[in-house]
């Protein structure tokens, strides 16, 4: 064999095997597309979601702090952390003996003045006939203008003592207004109804108040929640009031709660250089059994939901020559076709024109990784 001829052998030796690559290649992906599990489009229903991470709240409100204005020793404190209380409810009292003395004083005044006032008045009607009567003698001339005026100035200075004594009694009477207002801070009753979460005084400790109410215990409302949910940036142009929610929390991972997105906060949240934006979600008073304050939340947010249209699982959709398409197996084969595709979930996929219900779509199988030991 001379080099040309061998030059010419290896060329078609080269050529040979790129046939067959290219056929073994071609015939692969033939084959590919083929195999796998036939499933036959059926109708159901898609929802689509977005996941999101939550954080249990309490709404505003549903927390308080109780206090006092009232200083002096505590002299009942009737709740402690973990007891229940409802609203109207006698929490604690301060001892209030100099504030009941002191009013028993005013209230003392209070009544003698009500009887100088009650002379007074006697006497200024006495003043007011005597001077009736001075100025018709006086129109007889059977008396003076000298006692005439008499008259008028003691009718005067009556009516004079007169309203000085009301405005004495008047003065007193708000000062014991103000008096029982103090001596009401003494009694601290529940303004909600809740669990006791906090004391800060005991009995028998001395509370002094100042310029602010001072904290003797906190009490929360737990069946005022809320969740707050941590929209990412890229998500919340698709996230509206009123959309339906499902979440979870860990401590209970086989039950499910839902609600409705009430309101979206326009000013950020920038954790860790990512941009949030809070959705709320007002959580039904029956789920505040199982949920409490702070726990984390695993949210799904409910973009849209279609019921009674044609699905396919997502397995079946490919992406070929740009383009959505499925493989559809009729008899012995399986034929290419391009599809719309509507919504998906994390399971099925809605197709809207290419394949009708009950024709079989072919799901690729997923290649099983060898394990060692395991037979080939």
């Amino acid at each position: 064999m001379n080099k040309r001829t061998g030059y010419i052998a290896g060329a078609i030796a080269v050529i040979v095997i790129i046939g067959l690559v290219i056929f073994f290649v071609a015939r692969g992906k033939g084959k590919t597309s083929q195999e796998g599990e036939a499933f036959a489009a059926k109708r159901g229903n898609v929802t689509h979601f977005t996941e999101q991470t939550g954080i249990i709240k309490a709404q505003v409100g549903a927390i308080v702090k109780v206090g006092t204005r009232a200083t002096g020793v505590l002299t009942r404190l009737k709740y402690q952390v973990g007891d229940y209380v409802k609203k109207g409810e006698l929490i604690a009292t301060i001892d209030d003996r100099e504030l009941l003395a002191n009013k028993r004083n005013l209230e003392a005044q209070i009544e003698g003045q009500k009887r100088d006032l009650e002379a007074k008045v006697a006497q200024h009607e006495y003043n007011k006939i005597n001077y009736e009567r001075e100025s018709r003698l006086l129109e007889k001339e059977f008396t003076t203008r000298d006692s005439v005026e008499k008259a008028k100035r003691e009718l005067d200075v009556g009516m004079a003592q007169v309203e000085l004594a009301k405005a004495k009694a008047q003065e007193v009477t708000e000062k014991l207004k103000a008096l029982e207002v103090s001596l009401s801070y003494t009694k601290i009753y529940a303004p909600i109804s809740g669990f006791v979460s906090q004391v800060t005084t005991q009995e028998g400790e001395t509370v002094v108040a100042g310029l602010s109410a001072v904290n003797l215990i906190t009490v929360i409302d737990a069946t005022k929640l809320e969740m707050w949910i941590y929209v990412d940036e890229t998500d919340v142009g698709r996230v509206k009031p009123g959309m339906k929610v499902e979440y979870r929390v860990d401590a209970y991972r086989d039950k499910r709660f839902s609600g409705t997105v009430s309101l979206i906060y326009p000013q950020p949240e920038i954790k860790e250089n990512i941009v949030y934006y809070l959705a709320i979600l007002k959580i039904d008073p029956k789920d505040t059994t199982f949920l409490k304050p702070e726990m984390t939340t695993h949210v799904r947010i409910i973009i849209d939901e279609k019921t009674d249209v044609i699905v396919v699982p997502n397995g079946a959709i490919r992406f070929e020559e740009g383009k959505n398409v499925v493989y559809v197996r009729s008899k012995d084969k399986a034929e290419r076709r391009a599809v719309t595709t509507g919504i998906r979930d994390d399971r099925f996929t809605e197709i809207i024109s290419g394949v009708s219900e009950g024709e079989r779509v072919i799901i690729p199988a997923v290649k099983k990784v060898g394990t060692p030991g395991s037979k080939k």
